[in-house]
């Protein structure tokens, strides 16, 4: 972001629309005058107004943003930006009912071709002061749009930072907890109702603009839901200080990442029997009702101090299986159903089944 102070008096953006209405006067009076000179072209249109600026009290300033607009107010595309007047009025908070004039402050904002989302950060701030911002779209004509819509924001000391981030997966959903801080950033003693935002981004060491919770928070956790399963996410928390009315959030914890994941294991399969073969015993069990299961694992115990030996190399998408591995005299079975999770998770055994086999017969 680039910014650069252009003027420090109030009037720059009327001495801009008195410019504009000399230029209308000249195109009128000049066929009147009698006088050859080159044809004066009418102004142009001017660009719609922003009707979007956000104002938002974060860590060591104020974040403004707004889209870009694409249209002049004649309804033809704005392809000539130059870049972006901002105005800020600024009066104590224990002066704005007394009538005492606001202190104006304006600055350049260059336009980034491809830009369609702009955020600005303001942080030449003081504690206890409203702070109120317009923008105005500049043109390379120097054609100037109406003002944009009045964001406002009371400035003061924000809190320090929620410390101790901590992240529970589980399927489709993350859970946050953290801990709540003590003091401002000025270090004195908080001595008012702590909330907070929490943010969350698909890439590492990204920050978005807007918290995912609709609301602010006053506990310390939150239950971020409907998320991917096996998709990492980037979370940070900002603590906030309500001041008349405005939220002042803190800079953000530090990041964590967490992944939500299926931690539910399928129930355990039942109805198991079995029937003894020439080449085997043949394995029959219920199919599971869940969605998920991706298929089944045997399980054989021969009496031979071994306990249950796995059977199948993978799950067995049905409900039967030949063991041709059986030896001859008592052998006990069970299965287990496994999910299609990224985990594989595995349930419960289901009741033993034993037989006495033969080979050969």
């Amino acid at each position: 972001m680039s910014y650069r102070l252009f003027d420090k008096r109030a009037d720059v953006m009327r001495r801009a629309l008195f410019s504009t209405l000399c230029l209308l006067m000249a195109v009128t009076l000049a066929p009147r005058c009698g006088l050859k000179a080159s044809p004066v072209p009418y102004p142009l249109a001017k660009p719609v107004a922003i009707n979007d600026l956000t104002a938002l009290a974060r860590g060591n300033g104020v974040m403004l943003s707004w889209t870009i607009p694409d249209k002049n107010t004649d309804g033809t595309a704005l392809k000539d930006i130059k870049g972006f007047n901002l105005v800020r009025s600024a009066i104590p908070i224990k002066d704005i009912d007394t009538g005492k004039k606001e202190v104006y402050k304006q600055w350049r904002y260059d336009y980034r071709p491809g830009e369609r989302y702009t955020t600005v950060k303001d942080m030449d701030l003081n504690y206890r002061v409203r702070y109120s911002y317009l923008v105005f779209t500049v043109t390379k004509n120097d054609i100037v749009s109406d003002s944009s819509n009045t964001a406002v924001v009371s400035w003061d000391k924000p809190f320090l930072k929620p410390s101790g981030i901590r992240a529970k997966s589980g399927d489709h959903f993350v859970e946050l907890s953290w801990l709540s801080p003590t003091a401002y950033i000025d270090g004195s003693r908080i001595n008012k109702t702590v909330y907070y935002n929490v943010y969350r981004s698909p890439k590492m060491g990204d920050f978005p603009l807007f918290p995912i919770n609709p609301a602010l928070i006053s506990g310390t956790t939150y239950i971020d839901g409907d998320l991917k399963n096996d998709v990492p996410y980037f979370y940070e928390v900002t603590s906030v200080s309500k001041v008349h009315d405005t939220p002042i959030e803190s800079v953000p914890s530090s990041q964590i990442i967490a992944v939500p994941a299926d931690l539910v294991s399928p129930a355990r399969p039942y109805g198991v029997s079995a029937a003894p073969l020439n080449g085997g015993i043949a394995l029959s069990w219920e199919p599971n009702t869940e969605s998920n299961v991706m298929g089944y694992y045997v399980y054989r115990e021969s009496g031979n101090g071994k306990g249950f030996v796995r059977v199948n190399a993978r799950p067995i998408s049905g409900t039967t299986y030949v063991d041709t591995g059986a030896r001859t005299g008592y052998t006990t079975y069970h299965i287990t159903a496994v999910d299609d999770s990224r985990q594989h998770n595995e349930s419960a055994p289901s009741e033993n089944y034993t037989i006495l086999y033969r080979r050969g017969r």
